[in-house]
């Protein structure tokens, strides 16, 4: 019997990932110093394998000295994203959708730094509005960031609301406990919306997507001028959101 041998591996290269592992474990840059305390490591062997990631775009050197994920990590993420079995199963309603309402749409995913854009589909009007992928959206101010805020636990969702709320003045809550009653607001109606809080004159719905265990896979925003998408549950254009939302739900769930 042929005994199975263990693949050896590039160790230089291993220990380079685990380096480019710490800085995606981590919610803010981090130092040389305290990176190597980390990671157990002397600083100066931290420090060679950080200008090879720096080199092929994996990390980034801050002004102030700290180190973070470069464009190249963030294109990998958005790729896996992108690429996710849901996402893919999901293809044919979106583009279904998009047929039917003529609206940009805007497909996004959570993570660690917020809701993130990871698919947009242009409309046919004459001026299409839409996101870049790779866009952070806030929570308070854009229709996406608020269906996340309104079904992601609240952990994860206080601390960046509080960062927000610090930062500059914000349109709709003010607070935690203003923020509390347009959650259930929103729970209750099962959209999102805002109307030209991030571009005058356009309008934002949002609906959830979720996943068998009734958690937000993903979610879908139309944008359009406020007369082709009005704030109201008794649109046309709502209405068919909804009802995507709801046959991908279920769909996702008989899929797992």
């Amino acid at each position: 019997m042929l005994e199975e041998k263990s693949q050896t591996g590039v160790q230089s290269l291993e220990v380079g990932l685990t380096v480019l592992n710490c800085l995606i474990g981590e919610s803010q840059p981090l130092m040389l110093k305290t990176l190597a305390e980390k990671l157990g490591m002397h600083p100066a062997k931290v420090h060679r394998y950080l200008v090879s990631l720096l080199r092929m775009g994996y990390a980034k050197q801050l002004t102030d000295g700290r180190y973070g994920l470069g464009d190249q990590a963030w294109r990998l993420g958005l790729t896996c994203i992108q690429r996710s079995d849901a996402l893919q199963l999901a293809q044919p309603y979106v583009q279904q959708l998009q047929q039917q309402i003529d609206c940009g749409l805007q497909i996004s995913k959570w993570s660690a730094a917020g809701p993130v854009i990871v698919q947009c589909l242009e409309s046919r009007q004459a001026v299409s509005v839409i996101t870049r992928v790779g866009s952070y959206m806030p929570l308070l101010n854009s229709a996406t960031g608020r269906i996340y805020a309104a079904y992601m636990p609240e952990h994860l969702v206080r601390p960046l609301l509080e960062h927000e709320w610090s930062q500059a003045p914000v349109h709709g809550p003010k607070n935690w406990s203003e923020f509390l009653a347009l959650k259930a607001h929103i729970q209750n109606q099962g959209f999102s919306s805002v109307e030209g809080e991030l571009l005058a004159g356009v309008n934002a719905v949002c609906v959830p997507v979720f996943n068998q265990y009734a958690e937000i896979e993903f979610a879908i925003a139309a944008l359009d001028s406020s007369q082709n998408l009005p704030i109201d549950p008794e649109h046309a254009t709502l209405k068919a959101m909804l009802s995507t939302a709801q046959q991908l739900t279920k769909f996702l769930s008989q899929a797992a």
